[in-house]
């Protein structure tokens, strides 16, 4: 019985959504070197650098990914980054019933995401909230004053309103304080804003459902 001889190695894949065994498809290498002091004639340091492009296919679903690694001596690390970016997360299969506007939007902080623009995500992640308080309260003023209307409104639990107003708070840093928060604090803000609008889409649904429900007969059947 033949082996598969090919090298593999261990790196995220965007359809599995997690770190999976990739195989090494092809790798590519690109370095070069320099006297630490050009100008010093019997310097023996050098400066290194080198560019490692690896093609990448993930060995169960079988997604291909490039790999580009910078490797500079000087530097304490080897940059790393990946084509297509890596993705952490998928749009929800939901959003589709979301109002058009809402859409666009989500796509846009996802794209946001993908790219790595953590602030840019949280910033739309803010106007999504805005654009969902503004559809169920109208344009009665600020952040603070509609989320205590929701509140008043009964459209909102008090949990829920604690986690909004932390989210709301990530994405104010985000745009005026230039917070660049980490990978993790932002999808707990996008997981927040989700559990909004999917809210949205459930009253919805709740209330096509009860249209289309035969009521009971007078006899409680």
């Amino acid at each position: 019985m033949e082996t598969d001889s090919r090298k593999i190695e261990k790196a995220h894949c965007n359809e599995c959504l997690h770190e999976t065994k990739h195989f090494v498809i092809a790798e590519r290498v690109i370095s070069g070197k320099e006297p630490a002091d050009p100008y010093d004639p019997y310097c023996k340091d050098e400066i290194r650098w080198s560019t490692t492009y690896t093609m990448l296919e993930c060995c169960g679903c079988e997604n291909v990914s490039l790999r580009r690694q910078l490797y500079f001596s000087e530097w304490d690390e080897i940059e790393e980054k990946f084509y297509p970016p890596q993705i952490s997360r998928m749009m929800p299969k939901w959003h589709e019933q979301l109002p058009e506007e809402w859409q666009d939007l989500l796509k846009e902080v996802y794209a946001a995401l993908h790219a790595d623009s953590r602030r840019l995500a949280l910033m739309g992640a803010r106007a999504l909230v805005d654009m969902y308080m503004t559809v169920q309260l109208g344009d009665i003023g600020g952040f603070a004053q509609k989320i205590k209307q929701l509140d008043v409104n009964d459209l909102i639990s008090k949990p829920n309103k604690a986690f909004l107003e932390a989210a709301l708070e990530a994405g104010h840093a985000a745009a005026h304080r230039g917070h660049k928060p980490k990978i993790n604090e932002v999808n707990q803000v996008i997981d927040i804003v989700e559990n909004l609008l999917q809210s949205h889409v459930l009253t919805k649904v709740g209330e096509s459902l009860k249209a289309k429900t035969p009521s009971r007969n007078t006899n409680g059947t």
